[in-house]
């Protein structure tokens, strides 16, 4: 074999090899919802309520339009601060009112649609992807807002008092106008969203690139 043809040889065996590198990297990347998901999980990291962190991302044709989590309204002070919840408080307890009512915290919903109101950003048949299940305002805003379709990661269970059932029944008195899914990530895309993260992002993947 003459040398131009070895040199031939070589190239697509090369391009043999990064076409079943492409093939991996394809079927192993996360789905769109998977994805998003993702994306709201990272918001929630940015959370400072005291109870629970939550993230939320709205998107619109697989473009991500804005993104929320939960805490008190920017430039205040914060639960994490003062490591303990507001209306946990003693002295910021109101005889006659339920405590929760009292919370410093705007929901990662809401907070995600006043960040695209406040930018001018129309969500008007929008997807939100949520780490935790929508309360019943965030679902009437939600609905008011145009949203069409929610994916959420975790129920909200109430304090396990059953109030997981009551959400899922409430949502159905509006399934014509939205609909509400309960999504997992899959343990694949949990593992490659944390090597991307706790490793190095943009290191080469294969020897051919370099």
């Amino acid at each position: 074999m003459c040398e131009g043809h070895e040199k031939l040889k070589i190239v697509d065996n090369a391009d043999v090899e990064l076409s079943e590198l492409s093939a991996a990297l394809s079927q192993n990347r996360p789905s769109w919802d998977e994805y998003f998901m993702l994306l709201a999980k990272l918001a929630a990291t940015r959370s400072t309520c005291y109870s629970r962190p939550v993230g939320a991302v709205i998107v619109r044709d697989k473009r991500v339009l804005t993104t929320g989590y939960n805490g008190a309204p920017p430039g205040t002070w914060h639960c994490t601060d003062r490591r303990q919840c507001f209306w946990r408080q003693p002295e910021n307890q109101v005889e006659g009112i339920e405590p929760k009512e009292l919370s410093r915290a705007i929901h990662a919903e809401m907070n995600a649609i006043a960040h695209a109101a406040r930018n001018g950003i129309s969500i008007d048949g929008g997807t939100l992807y949520c780490t935790l299940s929508p309360c019943i305002n965030c679902i009437k805003v939600l609905i008011s807002a145009g949203i069409r379709e929610v994916f959420f990661e975790h129920i909200y269970d109430f304090n396990n008092l059953g109030g997981d059932k009551f959400l899922l029944a409430y949502y159905e008195q509006y399934k014509e106008i939205i609909t509400v899914n309960q999504m997992t990530l899959s343990a694949l895309s949990q593992k490659i969203a944390g090597e991307f993260i706790a490793g190095i992002t943009s290191k080469r993947r294969h020897d051919h690139y370099s």
